[in-house]
């Protein structure tokens, strides 16, 4: 509900109390303030105070008031012409902050309406002025009021020839008249028209009321105006305000509202004050209707204001019940809907004796001040009337108050909070807007439900001011939701402010630099990091300098990259700096010292924990004796020296460093572009060479190099390096390397002179120019052009024999690798592949089950042996010797000579290809295709030559073994036990049989043959199978024409001519056994058989007979028909 508060008490306005003040006129001023004045005595009397520099009757007065209710300055006189009395003031506000006063001065026979501008300041612009233009006659009761463009407007009455009227006149901003006075009323020169009331309305115009009498009774009327670039139009026409009679003692009061109305209140012949609304265009709102409740007496004075809220408020003077001792001051208030607002109040705090002539002005803050004159002799002024006044407010029940900000007043952090933020400040400033608030209300600040600080009474200059502070009190290390509650002066409590969540920590944040790194790129900068809460911005030092900041991640974890250490001994701290503003500051972090000029000499003792970091024109030397494990990086012009008996370990040197090492140097890192040498005598173990870097090694000894930039070994040691990535290995003359491992990517290189053992190729290459021993091969490659001995070549390696190289004893895994040209290999097992090139050698090569042997054109192998399984591939212009082939294939497409084929093992000789000087063991098999050649092949019991087609075998020799003749076979020498097979097609040329057997199948011919034994045995398939001459047939020889029969035959001593049962057949024979016969006789299978036998008598008869187809020898002791003939 709302009510109407007294703010503070009444106060004396006057400083100058002699006499009698009268008459006071307020308003209220843009700043929140206010000014009174008033008329200093009686008009045409020295009845007042006199002072201030008028004493020649009464004067105008006033005093201006702060917003809080507090006196700015001290009381002052307005009017400059002091000559006579000067009297009724008025006063409005202007919207510049300043405002301006009339009245009526009586200096001479007649009034004039004057005027005085002041500033905000309460400082006059320019001199007091004559506001009538009309001078003639008297001009009384000015009314004022202040326009929204920073103009004003004063109306008067003006005592005109024969009736008064009222006039007005409009001023601009400057004080400038706008047009001239004109006349406010229809003009009605017989009845008077006076006291002039006026006020703006909020569309901009104004309204001006006055008494009129032209009906023969008072009546109050008014007239609307629209102020304009020359003065002032009218707005509608002139109206009435009252239905009954009016008190012409009385000044009508006219305020306008905030919602574009206005009202008027006045007094009635019956003594009573009412009031009527009207539209800003004059028309009345409903009814007129009463104001005051207590009706005893006569109520009258009455003065009106409008209210911020839209309200408004009347005062009058109660001359009935008053305040119990006179006529007392009253008031009531109204809402913006017309509605009263509680009952009528009395204004006056003391009642003693008489308070009277009323005026209400309206405030900035929506309150309102009071002021009247005063007979009671109670606040100072004791000689006569005095003015005083009282300040109110309207109080609902309190709106909940509004934190404007909850400020930090403790550094580094300081000012206003946001909501949720923390604050290292234990006792906080939280400012309330004062906007809603009336003097007397009482703020509490509350943290969540609890009462917290000290409660603040608002005072006048809290409510002018717009904002109280108030403390906390102390609050602890937690989080806080500060709110606030209003409680009124009626008791009424506020719902509580919208909360402020803050965190109170007082608790510096824990901070700690747990490493430095050096950045090797970019010496001597270093990355700082370390630790400390999540998302807190920390300062790094070097030192007392501040080299940077970083943020800590969700971890805790910061880092700081860049940061460049000066010369000298560094140490860097770190300090965090909470939301709250508590900082904690790091333990100092030992960095490494910077060597940038000169040389410093440091042994164990003087080494420092975090190292050196050795850059510029620095030099870092190690002194002999000592062992520094601190981290040293070297780069950028910068150098390490480790001299003999001294160690280093993990140093690091990078691009454009270097370390001389001449005596120890452990876990070296050698980055891009940075050197280590190892001199005489030195030593260097655990060395990683990044790509870009170096190693060089020179009558010294590295150990356990990984490597992916260079080495150069030169008269040195280099043992268990790993290259990989790129890296490379040069081992010079002198140079050892041991153990070495080659990844995908690295490379060796063993110059002559160079010496390598025990390499393993893993993906990567090595050139031997020199000598290796050993050598593994994995998955890579190994090209020899010096000497390689005892390698290994596994599945997926490769070595290359090239250019005058060698390779002894190697060898190729199933899947392995060996290509040789114009280069020899001795000694080689060969599981995988072999190539052998122009120029190429290969001794003593073991094929096993699996490899592969290519001799290509001018390539050679020597005492080659393959087994089963194995394969040698002799190509045209390729050579193979000594050859064993026991169990594998040869394939000879050049030439192939003195092989031996045993166990299975199987030369083939194609087109172009020649074998010479073959041996065929049993199980062996030697085939002759198309265009091949064989020359002297021996081919031994179990044992097999084939002469394919177009074939050709020469002076093959069959001891027990067999050949067959597809192709063409000449003087073959089949040996007891040999057999030699014809089939069609075959040739067969001066073949001789020794103890063997020669088959000529249908299709075959054996041309020209030589019984060179006494046992042997030619079968013929057909007749024609034979051609040219039979030589040296002797007894035990046989000639078997299979599936032929003879009738008869005839031998002339060098042709045996047959008749056979498919013709005629004649065969030459040249060195028949003398004293033999032959014998032509059924071989038992459905054939015949030809052979020899010694002469028993030198006659013989042939008797046919009829019934076989054969011829009877006369030796009846034959039990087998047979044919015979002399030899």
């Amino acid at each position: 509900m709302t009510t109407v508060v007294k703010i503070g008490t009444e106060f004396q306005v006057n400083s100058q109390t002699a006499g009698g003040q009268w008459y006071p006129s307020a308003t209220g001023l843009s700043n929140g303030g206010f000014v009174v004045t008033w008329q200093d005595g009686l008009a045409g009397s020295t009845s007042g105070s006199s002072t201030l520099g008028d004493a020649s009757g009464s004067a105008v007065h006033a005093q201006l008031y702060a917003a809080d209710g507090s006196k700015v300055g001290g009381e002052f006189l307005v009017n400059t012409q002091v000559t006579g009395s000067q009297a009724t003031p008025v006063v409005t506000g202007l919207s510049n902050g300043g405002f301006v006063i009339s009245w009526q001065d009586q200096n001479s026979t007649s009034g004039d309406i004057k005027a005085q501008i002041y500033g905000a300041n309460g400082a006059p612009v320019g001199g007091e002025f004559v506001i009538n233009s009309v001078t003639a006659n008297n001009q009384n009761t000015p009314a004022i009021t202040g326009l929204p463009n920073g103009g004003f407007v004063v109306a008067w009455s003006n005592q005109g020839s024969s009736a008064a009227d009222v006039k007005a006149q409009v001023y601009d901003a400057s004080g400038a008249k706008v047009g001239s006075e004109f006349l406010v009323n229809s003009t009605n020169p017989s009845f008077d028209q006076e006291r002039a009331s006026i006020a703006t309305l909020s569309n901009g115009d104004f309204v001006v009321t006055w008494n009129d009498f032209r009906t023969g009774d008072w009546q109050v009327r008014g007239q609307v105006f629209h102020p304009g670039a020359t003065g002032a139009t009218k707005v509608g026409s002139e109206f009435t305000v009252d239905t009954a009679f009016y008190n012409n003692r009385m000044v009508a009061g006219v305020t306008g509202l905030a919602g574009g109305n206005f009202v008027i209140s006045f007094e009635d012949t019956a003594g009573e004050i009412r009031a009527q609304v009207f539209t800003a265009g004059g028309v009345k709102v409903g009814a007129e209707f009463q104001v005051n409740t207590q009706t005893d007496g006569n109520q009258g004075f009455s003065s009106i204001t409008a209210l911020k809220g839209g309200g408004f408020v009347v005062t009058w003077s109660d001359e009935g019940t008053g305040d119990g001792s006179g006529p007392g001051i009253k008031a009531q208030v109204y809402d913006a809907a017309g509605s009263k607002i509680g009952g009528e109040y009395i204004v006056n705090t003391q009642t003693s004796s008489n308070q009277l002539y009323p005026n209400v002005a309206a405030l900035a803050n929506g309150g309102f001040v009071i002021s009247w004159t005063d007979f009671s002799h109670t606040l100072g002024d004791n000689s006569a009337y005095g003015i005083t006044a009282q300040i109110f407010n309207l109080s609902n029940t309190p709106t909940a108050p509004t934190i404007v900000s909850v400020t930090d007043d403790v550094s580094p952090n300081t000012g206003a909070l946001a909501n949720g933020a923390s604050t290292n400040d234990t006792n906080l400033t939280v400012r309330i807007a004062t906007g809603s608030n009336f003097a007397g209300d009482v703020v509490q600040l509350f943290d969540g439900q609890t009462a917290i600080g000290t409660a603040v009474t608002l005072s006048l200059a809290d409510i002018a001011r717009g904002y109280v502070d108030i403390q906390t009190g102390v609050l602890g290390n937690a989080a806080h939701a500060i709110t606030a509650k209003v409680t009124d002066t009626t008791g009424a409590v506020s719902d509580a402010a919208t909360a402020i969540n803050v965190i109170v920590d007082t608790v510096a944040p824990a901070v700690a630099v747990t490493g430095v790194v050096v950045d090797g790129g970019n010496l001597p900068t270093v990355t700082v990091s370390g630790t400390t809460e999540a998302g807190q911005l920390v300062s790094i030092y070097d030192g007392a300098t501040l080299v940077g900041t970083a943020t800590a991640g969700s971890n805790g974890i910061w880092s700081l990259s860049g940061v460049t250490l000066s010369a000298g001994a560094n140490n860097v701290s770190a300090k965090a700096t909470d939301a709250a503003g508590n900082t904690g500051t790091s333990a100092p972090f030992a960095a490494p010292t910077v060597v940038s000029t000169g040389t410093i000499s440091v042994d164990a003792s003087t080494a420092t924990a975090m190292g050196f970091i050795v850059s510029g024109s620095g030099t870092l030397d190690v002194l002999a004796g000592s062992n520094v494990s601190s981290q040293i990086t070297v780069g950028n012009g910068g150098q390490l020296t480790v001299e003999s008996g001294a160690t280093v370990q993990h140093a690091n040197i990078v691009n454009g460093g270097v370390q001389l090492d001449y005596g120890s140097a452990v876990g070296t890192t050698v980055q891009a572009g940075g050197t280590q040498r190892v001199y005489f005598g030195g030593t260097a173990t655990g060395t990683t060479v990044a790509a870009g870097g170096y190693q060089g090694v020179l009558y010294a000894t590295v150990i356990g190099t990984d490597l992916s930039g260079d080495q150069q070994v030169m008269h040195g040691t280099a043992t268990d390096t790993t290259i990989e990535n790129g890296g490379r290995q040069y081992v010079g003359t002198s140079g050892i390397a041991n153990g070495t491992l080659i990844k995908t990517g690295g490379f060796q290189y063993v110059d002559a002179g160079g010496k390598a053992t025990g390499t393993v190729i893993a993906g990567g290459f090595q050139y031997v120019g020199g000598f290796s021993s050993g050598s593994t091969v994995g998955d890579g490659n190994a090209l020899s052009g010096g000497v390689s001995a005892n390698v290994t070549v596994e599945s997926g390696g490769a070595q290359n024999v090239y250019y005058g190289g060698s390779a002894i004893n190697t060898t190729v895994k199933a899947g392995g690798y060996q290509d040789v040209y114009q280069a020899t290999v001795s000694g080689t097992t060969l599981s995988g592949n072999q190539q052998v090139l122009d120029g190429g050698v290969a001794y003593h090569t073991v094929i096993q089950n699996g490899g592969s042997a290519y001799v290509g054109s001018g390539g050679t192998t020597i005492d080659t042996v393959i087994n089963a399984g194995g394969l040698q591939y002799v190509a045209t212009g390729a050579t193979a010797t000594n050859t064993a082939v026991d169990g594998g294939f040869l394939h000879v497409a050049g030439n192939a000579s003195s092989t031996t084929i045993g166990n299975g093992g199987i030369e083939q000789v194609i087109g172009g290809g020649v074998a010479t000087g073959t041996t065929v063991d049993s199980g062996g098999s030697q085939r002759i295709g198309q265009d091949g050649t064989a020359y002297n092949a021996i081919v031994n019991a179990g044992g097999t030559q084939d002469v394919a087609t177009g074939g050709l075998a020469t002076g093959t020799t069959l001891n027990g073994g067999v050949e067959f003749v597809g192709g063409t076979a000449n003087n073959t020498t089949v040996n007891a036990g040999g057999q030699l097979f014809v089939g069609a097609g075959g040739v067969t040329n001066d073949s001789h049989l020794i103890n063997g057997f020669e088959y000529v199948t249908a299709g075959g011919t054996a041309d020209g043959v030589d019984f060179a034994g006494s046992a042997a045995t030619l079968l013929l398939d057909q007749a024609s199978g034979l051609t040219g001459t039979v030589s040296n047939f002797e007894v035990g020889d046989t000639i078997d024409l299979l599936n032929m029969s003879v009738s008869s035959f005839t031998f002339n001593g060098s042709t045996l001519t047959l008749a056979t049962n498919s013709g005629t057949v004649a065969y030459q024979f040249a060195g028949v056994q003398s004293g033999t016969e032959f014998n032509v006789a059924d071989d038992g299978h459905g054939g015949t058989a030809i052979s020899l036998s010694l002469l028993v008598q030198q006659s013989a008869s042939i008797v046919p007979d009829a019934g076989i187809e054969s011829l009877m020898s006369q030796d009846t002791t034959q039990q087998q028909p047979q044919l015979a003939s002399h030899g």
